[in-house]
């Protein structure tokens, strides 16, 4: 039991820490698109790296807060029906349904991990003018997958001690620095 207990605590505590460190992104891409709107549209100066600098940390930004999204329960449900349910039911549901989230995600795992270590072998840049490296970029699919994954077989814990106990045992702990 303590495993399990030790297991969902560092889950949550590794993806709440990825979110905060992630969230700030933002802001560095929010002066990149500053800077190249006032380049662009006051001194007819667009740049050629503004747009990838921006997309290459929205990437990240997306990907990395997936888990996290997950955690805090921000993901897309059908209301209608999931919505109506008893707390158990709905972990019932969810546990028939991790079986596919778990399917996607391995194998978007797998693949892209293939596909990380050869951008990495390769030296991969863009195929732009400017070819900036790309496969930081792409670390961040299969790492942002292995998150994910940590955090569905957490709310599975979670979900079958609802089922057994009837009630919420081990409770989400999200305490971000």
């Amino acid at each position: 039991m303590k495993v399990i207990q030790y297991y969902l605590r560092f889950t949550d505590w590794i993806n709440a820490r990825f979110a905060w460190i992630v969230a700030f992104t933002i802001i560095p891409m929010l002066c990149i698109m500053i800077w190249e709107i006032v380049m662009r549209y006051f001194f007819n100066a667009p740049s050629l790296w503004a747009y990838e600098i921006s997309l290459f940390l929205y990437g990240g930004y997306i990907v990395l807060g997936g888990a996290y999204t997950y955690m805090t329960g921000g993901h897309v449900n059908v209301d209608i029906i999931w919505g109506q349910l008893s707390h158990r039911r709905r972990a019932i549901l969810d546990i028939l349904t991790s079986s596919f989230t778990f399917l996607f995600l391995g194998v978007l795992f797998w693949v892209s991990l293939e596909i990380t270590i050869n951008s990495w072998q390769l030296g991969e840049t863009t195929m732009t003018h400017w070819k900036p490296i790309y496969y930081p970029l792409r670390t961040t699919l299969p790492v942002g997958c292995l998150l994910f994954l940590m955090q569905v077989l957490a709310k599975l814990i979670r979900d079958v001690a609802i089922v057994i106990k009837g009630e919420e045992v081990f409770s989400v702990q999200v305490r971000i620095p």
